[in-house]
């Protein structure tokens, strides 16, 4: 069985956002989430990946013919029914 607990550290201790009772010398796993140094990463990542789609778009010498098709999004109602 796996229990997972949010909370934060403060002055070295660990403050569960909701009361939990954990038996003396039972086996834990702690994971300590970064979400800025990961949403910097992520956004890095994103960021490359967009410099580079550009420079292929910039640097194509492609020919392109004919007249672009129009898009169409849908809508959120229309997604929820798929």
């Amino acid at each position: 069985m796996l229990l997972s607990i949010e909370g934060y550290f403060e002055a070295g201790r660990f403050i569960a956002d909701t009361p939990v009772s954990i038996p003396e010398r039972k086996k834990t796993i702690v994971t300590i989430l970064d979400e800025a140094v990961n949403k910097d990463s992520e956004q890095q990542t994103y960021k490359k990946l967009w410099d580079e789609i550009i420079d292929e778009i910039e640097n194509s010498n492609e020919v392109l013919e004919g007249e672009p098709e129009r898009l169409r999004f849908r809508t959120p109602e229309e997604t929820e029914v798929l």
